[in-house]
């Protein structure tokens, strides 16, 4: 598979990355010379340093033969006319935009047969979508749900006052009496897909996957109480902020949200009339006894300020809001967020990315998930009639060993299999997978 991306800034890079980890044939289109340096220098791929709006340029790219075209610049307009000429003089199968501005989002223009692109990603609205998914499920943990099933993966960090410190994944399933799977551990810079003598240490971060009904009792016994959020403060009123409280609001539930710009406090109780807009700087610690937010249930820091949004979070827990929720970007940030205590962490970059590589694998692979930071991914996959793993147990498919079945649904009824589960067509599995072997899983299927 030949693809070409336009755009070397965070979200294009980490496309290619993730892309040119599997082995496809990654060409990049990059104005800025440095920048175009640097993924030369990093990444596994053709870089060519150019506008990718220039025909020319595209040319040299190989898009007469490409597959896909990612249009990931940091300019809207660039990307809509790189994907019109792509469209055009190319006729490449598929056109993929990054489009930030909103009104461009739901501009009529944007139909297929008008403009020439296929799928259009805004960071913002995806990582709304998580805040909003996340709230809804109680904030206790980073959340991921998997369409069309009652399958759901939440990840916990492991600190001295967990319950599951220092066990074996076996003693843990005895004590839980809940059907599960510990589907990775993050150790440090190591991620480790666990047997049932794995011990679960200090620092670790899990991912723990299990039907709806279940797993919010398993998160109870470990220490991670569901709670209903009624009252949600939202730190910075951008589109994030914005969306994310339209999403929330109503249904029972108090939103505020706390901006430091007056035009934006103006044009946001404008719009969400059932919100309350404050407008304050909330790196001025007096704006939280001021509005008594260490009343509320939730917090959700989304300033463009990725310090800011660490520390109010870490600041309102101290406080006494129970639950908090980060907008990080930068990936050792994360890391230390999740030690230090917020709830959960949703990273507009690796949201959206996981929207791309969805679109990108469409076909058996009906849904992706990038998790740990992107070290690895959950799958979830269709079994077409003719796979080789048609009517054998689990245990004598040889999935690569950085590979793990967690779920498998069938007929509307979702298990969490055993070795001797026998896989019939058209199952749809989930399985997490180290990023190094998506490409071998890719094969199998």
């Amino acid at each position: 598979m030949k693809i070409v991306i336009a755009g070397a800034g965070s979200v294009g890079f980490h496309i290619a990355k993730h892309l040119s980890e599997e082995k496809k044939d990654i060409i990049v289109i990059e104005k800025d010379a440095e920048k175009a340096k640097f993924i030369s220098d990093n990444l596994d791929c053709f870089v060519i340093n150019g506008d990718a709006t220039n025909i020319e340029t595209l040319k040299k790219s190989g898009c007469e033969d490409a597959d896909i075209f990612v249009a990931a610049t940091d300019s809207d307009e660039v990307n809509i006319i790189s994907c019109l000429i792509a469209a055009s003089e190319f006729s490449i199968p598929k056109k993929i935009a990054r489009i930030k501005k909103l009104e461009y989002e739901k501009s009529n223009i944007f139909q297929p047969k008008l403009i020439g692109i296929d799928f259009i990603i805004n960071p913002e609205i995806e990582a709304a979508k998580s805040i909003i998914n996340t709230i809804n499920f109680g904030a206790t943990s980073d959340t991921i749900i998997f369409e069309d099933t009652d399958i759901q993966m939440r990840g916990v960090y492991i600190d001295e006052n967990s319950s599951l410190l220092n066990k074996t994944i076996i003693k843990i399933k005895k004590e839980l009496k809940s059907e599960f799977i510990i589907a990775g551990i993050k150790r440090g810079n190591n991620l480790m897909i666990p047997d049932g003598y794995s011990t679960l240490n200090k620092g670790d971060y899990i991912y723990v996957v299990s039907k709806k009904q279940n797993i919010d009792e398993i998160l109870n016994n470990i220490g991670k109480i569901k709670i209903k959020i009624k009252n949600i403060a939202i730190i910075g009123g951008g589109n994030i902020g914005r969306i994310s409280a339209a999403g929330l609001s109503g249904k029972h539930r108090n939103v505020k949200i706390i901006e430091k710009n007056y035009e934006k406090c103006k044009y946001i109780a404008n719009k969400l009339k059932s919100v309350t807009v404050i407008n304050a700087d909330a790196s001025d610690a007096k704006i939280f006894s001021e509005e008594r937010i260490c009343e509320f249930d939730a917090i959700i820091t989304a300033t463009n300020n990725e310090e800011l949004n660490v520390l109010s979070a870490i600041y309102a827990k101290n406080i006494g809001v129970k639950r908090s929720i980060a907008i990080i970007n930068k990936e050792n940030y994360i890391e230390m967020a999740q030690k230090l205590g917020i709830d959960a962490i949703i990273s507009p970059k690796l949201s959206t990315v996981s929207s791309v590589m969805r679109y990108i694998r469409k076909g058996n692979v009906i849904g992706l998930y990038s998790i740990f930071g992107g070290d690895a991914e959950a799958m979830e996959v269709r079994i077409g009639k003719n796979s080789q793993f048609i009517n054998k147990p689990l245990m004598q498919i040889k999935l690569p060993k950085g590979s793990l079945v967690v779920s498998i649904s069938r007929e509307n009824e979702s298990y969490i299999p055993d070795g001797n589960f026998i896989i019939k067509p058209y199952d749809k599995m989930i399985v997490f997978t180290k990023k190094d072997d998506i490409n071998t899983i890719e094969k199998l299927l």
